[in-house]
């Protein structure tokens, strides 16, 4: 069993799952603590070592940002 999908998915339903996904992530935002912020969660790629849950906003955030100098990069040289 694989957990790629067998069939492409369209342009709608990538941005239909990543608008569920940001709502997720403001969803969490409205209701964070310091206390939560702290408290330790498994590390994604090595389950052993726990992360901080900043640790892992801070992974979200770094992404996120990534993503958006990625496609914004050339967008001065093709007006």
């Amino acid at each position: 069993m694989s957990i790629f999908p067998a069939a492409r998915p369209t342009l709608a339903q990538v941005l239909d799952l990543r608008a569920e996904r940001q709502a997720m992530v403001r969803e969490f935002l409205t209701g964070v603590t310091p206390e939560l912020l702290a408290e330790p969660r498994p590390s994604a790629w090595s389950p052993e070592h726990e992360k901080p849950v900043l640790h892992c906003l801070h992974v979200i955030f770094d992404e996120e940002w990534e993503h958006l100098r990625f496609a914004v990069r050339d967008l001065d040289a093709q007006e």
